[in-house]
């Protein structure tokens, strides 16, 4: 599995996480890596800026996966997907944001399972950072550093 990050310092937890590879982000990464149209599937958490990108690098009958905004909503410019696109790839989107519509009710989003899993130690699911309430203002703070290396969680004492 390769992985990417926009720090070299998250490699060693990309490792403990079981990636066996890793790639610092950017928008050229199909021309820098080695496996350019032999990758089964990409999942691309960033977005319009990087999809193009991330559909040069799978292989015929490849998969992408666009289901993330990290780099914004700006339009793809000039997107021609019979020139842009390449042929026999499958792209799909996936929003979380229709979870609990009538196309997408919370019922069929198995989370008991997904809990009992973490739960049993199947998954790594532990927040980087846990904040008080009263630390609000220091968790915008590392959010907007881009200090925080994973997940965090603000808890409110009643």
């Amino acid at each position: 599995m390769i992985a990417t990050t926009r720090n070299e310092f998250r490699f060693g937890k990309l490792t403990k996480l079981g990636v066996s590879r890793y790639e610092i982000e950017g928008r050229d990464l199909s021309t820098r890596i080695a496996q350019r149209k032999q990758i089964d599937a990409v999942l691309d958490l960033v977005g319009n800026s990087t999809v193009l990108d991330s559909l040069a690098m799978v292989r015929r009958d490849g998969k992408v996966c666009l289901a993330g905004w990290l780099g914004g909503l700006a339009p793809i410019p000039d997107f021609n997907p019979l020139l842009q696109m390449p042929s026999g790839v499958d792209f799909t989107f996936f929003g979380s944001f229709v979870f609990g519509t009538p196309e997408f009710p919370l019922s069929d989003v198995p989370l008991q399972s997904i809990a009992s899993d973490i739960a049993a130690g199947k998954y790594s699911a532990a927040p980087s950072r846990i904040f008080r309430f009263d630390e609000i203002r220091e968790a915008h703070r590392v959010m907007e550093a881009n200090e925080v290396n994973g997940k965090m969680v603000v808890v409110h004492d009643e």
